[in-house]
């Protein structure tokens, strides 16, 4: 490394910090204002929980708002920006100089930000959106219980499938229940009022209810037995069952891997979640992609480089949350495979970036 390429990672670095620094504080007082500061006053949260509140709140901003992808995407415009604007840029291209060994220090800080940022995803970031949505409930919607209406699993033990009509995650309870399986000569039915875990044996109980078996043998007569209480026939437990319930970015990627396997093995619809699963590493590579974007237009800066700096990255940054939403959205209704749905804007962003770094005068 040079000791201009130390230079200018010293300072993307410093701008980079104070860039990110900026734009966290700027989203942080919009949330108080817009969303929280009434919230505070009506439910009475104390000061330590809206710090705790805010601090499990900075995953969000960094890596689902995108903010450290446009703060690499600003100090790059704003440091060669500058460097442009003092001839410092021209110097070193008339010196023999090119724009790919120029752009060597940039790209390492964006590699490295891009590795951090994967890295605090998986780690504080997992825990941090599960904290953040714990003090959500409990301090600021005060909301005691969660249900859910339809809930349906398929391909459990000794083939049954289970409908459920409403089902208490909190209470691991459901009302009105049914359940089939289909053997080779006969269909079995079960019908309950309701079915609940029981922590202390480790398997669902049905209540108020009645177990029929229709044979085949028999022209599909029915027999019966009455249930009043007792064990169901799958073993699954409500974290096998439910292990998709929880969001995505609550998860690593190993984790959000495995429920996924599992969800598909009980006929959950998984969709949603693969592309999910391939976001978390389509975000993060974002703060490398842009990069291509950001050198062409920060060596052909001159004067206002700030002002002009920041709105080319407010014009990219829009693009492209704009159009990975869109290609999201896209993957969610199945109308392009999970992969390219989390990648499409990466790779339409780099290609575009490889060719107007191309194009850029050297």
């Amino acid at each position: 490394m040079t000791l201009y390429d130390r230079y200018l990672t010293r300072r993307l670095v410093a701008t980079l910090f104070k860039v990110l620094l900026s734009l966290v504080l700027l989203v942080v007082l919009i949330d108080l204002i817009v969303s929280r500061q009434s919230d505070i006053a009506r439910y009475q949260v104390p000061l330590p929980v809206v710090l705790r509140y805010y601090i499990t709140f900075l995953p969000t901003i960094i890596f689902e708002y995108q903010a450290a992808a446009i703060a690499i995407l600003v100090a790059v415009l704003m440091v060669l920006g500058h460097a442009a604007q003092h001839r410092e840029i021209t110097a070193l291209l008339a010196g023999g100089v090119g724009l790919r060994r120029i752009a060597r220090a940039p790209m390492a800080v964006a590699l490295a930000l891009t590795l951090f940022v994967f890295a605090a995803q998986e780690t504080f970031g997992v825990y941090a959106v599960d904290s953040h949505n714990a003090i959500k409930r409990k301090y600021f919607s005060k909301i005691s219980g969660e249900e859910r209406q339809g809930v349906s699993w398929t391909n459990l033990g000794n083939g049954w499938t289970c409908h459920v009509l409403k089902f208490n995650m909190r209470a691991n309870s459901g009302q009105d229940v049914f359940m089939h399986a289909i053997r080779e000569k006969s269909i079995e039915e079960i019908r309950v009022r309701r079915i609940y875990w029981d922590e202390g044996r480790a398997c669902w109980l049905m209540e108020d209810g009645r177990w029929a078996v229709f044979n085949q043998e028999r022209q599909w007569e029915a027999t019966s037995k009455r249930i009043t209480q007792m064990e169901a026939p799958f073993r699954e437990s409500p974290e096998e069952l439910f292990a998709l319930s929880k969001p995505d970015r609550a998860k690593t990627a190993a984790q959000l891997s495995a429920d996924i396997l599992r969800a598909r093995r009980l006929g959950i619809p998984v969709r949603e979640h693969v592309v999910g699963y391939h976001v978390k590493f389509a975000q993060p590579a974002l703060c490398f992609v842009i990069i291509w974007l950001g050198i062409p237009f920060a060596v052909r800066l001159r004067r206002g480089s700030i002002t002009l700096g920041f709105g080319i990255s407010i014009v990219i940054a829009v693009g492209y949350l704009i159009l990975f939403a869109v290609c999201v959205g896209l993957g969610y209704m199945g109308a392009c495979p999970p992969l390219i749905a989390a990648w499409a804007a990466n790779i339409v962003f780099l290609v575009l970036g490889m060719a107007l770094f191309r194009l850029t005068p050297t």
